[in-house]
């Protein structure tokens, strides 16, 4: 690979990028049978947002990652930026193939009989539903009130070394999620769209954890699309998530700055520069490509492949610190490839799904691993989508689907995370369909049956 990129520049690296791109767009929109939570949308809008954007700021002198700190740090170099690049390119080809052939697995397989299968599979059940909001809701604002951050407002209360502790932390985000389960089945009522907003907006002046924010959205936008049986966002919600995209660059810094009580004309002032900045592509979040270039050369200087040891660490995650302080981290294996001109693991940076692969089995790894990965999820939009939305199936896969940003950004285990670990009450929601499944045909939405995707 490092032979290859010797040969290319950034122009070439872009024009290779754009132009994979577009042909896997082309065939994606022929026979990948797409609509808005299709895994491959997700997918594509990342690797625009990383990828070309990322050589375009770059080529125009954006500086790369580390870059104006040599005195301290090494800076991410062309070669490596292109050889990153490439094997994006790489993996979108292969996902491409994947979702392909997903969609012909799934032609194949379809039901003669589609009004049966939607009677067939478990059904939400109402009760279940309430159940767990009843339990989550009033733990969700006492966590709020516990690590939540108010501007004029003390928090009264020291849990001491648990303080810090995520159990306590992520029930701070359950009030939101009871409510997230509710909309799900009752729609956009008024009574639950008016907390929701408050929720969201409580959530987005903390000033860290945007994904608290980012992900509620994007399974608010799945669930409207969904109960209305459309397959796009209409144009005014595509003007909102191009908004979206743009407020998420300083959506810490407006938190941050609410938190320390400054005034609306400077938070404005303030968020107004970062939004040119990422525009232009010099965010400090933008630098996802330079982060993935980097960890390659840091795993080839270090010789090491973990064969899937990585994903071990999900075993013992549950048990709080408080209880084991040196209990291995998620992110662990990065402070053994990282260096004191490249402290990636120490800065708490990231690799994406694309090193993550490649940490653990090479090149060869991110051929087959973007494959089954691409396949599986396609698999999954595809069974919910032959069932009702009433069903369990469409909800459990609606819940990956919100989280897929994360995934492609951080890697397979955000899977487990994300969904799992931080919406949690909504895991439970499907644990207990699990164990008390209801088979009946019930409706969540007058006339929508199944979509035909």
């Amino acid at each position: 690979m490092f032979e290859i990129t010797s040969y290319l520049d950034l122009p070439s690296a872009l024009v290779i990028d754009l132009t994979t791109l577009l042909l896997c767009v082309v065939v994606l929109l022929r026979y990948g049978r797409l609509a808005h939570s299709h895994p491959a949308i997700i997918y594509l809008l990342f690797h625009l947002l990383v990828v070309p954007t990322r050589l375009i700021a770059v080529m125009n002198g954006a500086p790369t990652l580390f870059g104006g700190y040599e005195y301290f740090f090494e800076a991410v170099r062309e070669g490596e930026l292109v050889r990153a690049a490439l094997l994006a390119d790489l993996a979108l080809a292969i996902m491409t193939v994947a979702w392909i052939r997903a969609s012909t697995v799934e032609n194949k397989n379809r039901s003669p009989h589609p009004q049966r299968i939607g009677t067939e599979a478990v059904t939400l059940s109402q009760r279940h539903i309430w159940l767990v909001v009843a339990f989550s809701f009033p733990i969700g604002i006492v966590g709020f009130l516990l690590i939540g951050n108010l501007p004029g407002f003390e928090k009264q209360i020291d849990l001491g070394e648990w303080q810090e502790s995520s159990w306590i932390s992520i029930t701070m985000t359950w009030a939101g999620l009871a409510l997230l389960a509710l909309i799900y089945w009752y729609g956009f009522r008024w009574w639950l769209t008016i907390p929701v907003a408050v929720y969201l907006s409580l959530m987005a002046i903390q000033g860290y954890h945007r994904f608290r924010v980012v992900i509620p959205v994007l399974l608010m936008l799945q669930i409207y699309l969904d109960r209305r049986g459309k397959k796009w966002p209409p144009v005014i919600a595509v003007v909102g998530i191009v908004a979206g995209i743009l407020i998420f660059f300083p959506l810490k810094t407006i938190g941050r700055m609410t938190q320390a009580g400054a005034s609306l004309n400077e938070i404005s002032q303030s968020s107004s520069e970062l939004i040119k900045d990422a525009m232009v592509g010099q965010a400090a979040d933008q630098e996802v490509l330079d982060q993935l270039a980097s960890s390659l050369t840091l795993i080839d200087q270090a010789g090491k492949f973990y064969y899937g040891a990585t994903y071990l660490v999900l075993l013992t995650s549950p048990i709080p610190k408080q209880v084991w302080p040196d209990k291995p981290g998620l992110a662990d294996y990065q402070k053994d490839f990282s260096t004191p001109s490249r402290p990636m693991g120490e800065m708490g940076m990231i690799m994406t799904f694309i090193g993550e692969f490649y940490i653990n089995f090479g090149y060869l790894g991110i051929v087959v691993m973007s494959y089954l990965t691409a396949y599986w999820l396609a698999r999954g939009y595809f069974r919910a989508y032959r069932s009702d939305y009433s069903s369990v199936a469409r909800f459990v896969y609606l819940l990956i689907a919100c989280n897929l940003i994360q995934v492609y950004r951080d890697g397979l285990m955000s899977i487990v995370v994300y969904t799992m670990v931080n919406m949690m009450p909504l895991t439970i929601i499907v644990l207990l369909h699990l164990v008390w499944p209801v088979r009946r045909a019930e409706r969540l939405v007058p006339g929508h049956h199944r979509a035909s995707y």
